[in-house]
């Protein structure tokens, strides 16, 4: 597994030098140390902001350029200083040091792989699912970029490991845990909300299976049934307070700026109704204040 594990990190640490900037890198780079500096979540908002937070951390210790970004919603402007921020200091460095911080997770990504292969399957299929992992070309070209990918593959595969490691021996300190790492998912990228209906679908399959055991009795059952509904309602709670600690508990992007103002103008100038609806709805919601009062 050592042996695997440093191959890997040979892969990722020797390529970063030799690959250009993807096309939204700079974007996520100037995004986080926008965050980290000056509590500015305007820029990039598509994304959560854990992976970019930790992958620009290394960069609080440098005496960067940072060139003027207007407080306004613009992608193009959010691009062109992007660029201007990463091409105006040491490109070099800073693509090295956010992309060996982006790396780490990938390296995590390999040891809990391993480590649930071995739970689940035994010694010999962990490291055959880590020899693939390894050697996995999709890993190497996306192990060490300043993308949410691999962040949100990370710690949903966490989240799925000490869910099961919880439903065999359930105790606080493994529900906590799973509990935060399901909220790291969440701060990684959007898409992690799938993180919900694959714990509601992991915890039907385990009911399901206990319930085709004939010596187990009814109370027992349901006594499973009531942890397990616990259980997701505390994931759930835990999970979704720790996406909003990423934005250091604050409803508005930028101080001052009215986001569902934003939202709301922006989705009346969609064509589609259906989407525009649910945008208003969801901006409404967010904002504490009901369709009536509209």
């Amino acid at each position: 597994m050592a042996a695997l594990l440093i191959v890997l990190l040979l892969e990722l640490s020797l390529s970063i030098r030799r690959e250009t900037q993807t096309w939204d890198e700079a974007c996520h780079i100037f995004a986080g140390y926008s965050y980290w500096t000056r509590g500015d979540f305007g820029m990039n908002p598509e994304h959560p902001p854990l992976l970019k937070l930790l992958a620009t951390a290394p960069l609080l210790w440098l005496q960067l350029r940072v060139p003027l970004h207007r407080n306004v919603f613009l992608k193009e402007e959010d691009f062109i200083t992007a660029t201007d921020f990463v091409y105006g200091n040491d490109a070099e460095t800073i693509l090295f040091r956010t992309r060996m911080s982006a790396a780490s997770l990938t390296l995590a990504l390999a040891l809990i792989l391993f480590f649930a292969a071995k739970k689940m399957f035994g010694s010999i299929a962990a490291l055959i699912a880590l020899s693939l992992f390894v050697f996995e070309p999709t890993v190497l070209a996306h192990g060490a970029l300043v993308t949410t990918d691999m962040a949100m593959s990370c710690f949903l595969l966490a989240t799925v490991y000490f869910f099961y490691r919880y439903v065999k021996r359930p105790t606080a300190p493994r529900l906590i845990l799973t509990a935060l790492v399901a909220g790291f998912t969440l701060a990684s990228k959007h898409s992690g909300i799938l993180i919900f209906p694959i714990l509601v679908a992991l915890a039907l399959v385990e009911l399901l299976s206990r319930r085709t055991k004939d010596a187990e009795k009814p109370t027992n059952r349901r006594q499973q049934t009531f942890r397990l509904v616990g259980a997701l309602i505390v994931i759930s709670f835990i999970s979704v307070a720790v996406l909003w600690a990423s934005y250091g508990f604050r409803l508005h992007p930028r101080p001052g700026l009215d986001a569902q103002a934003r939202v709301v103008n922006y989705a009346s100038r969609l064509h589609h109704p259906i989407q525009a609806q649910r945008i208003r709805a969801l901006a409404f919601a967010a904002g504490g204040v009901s369709l009536r009062t509209r």
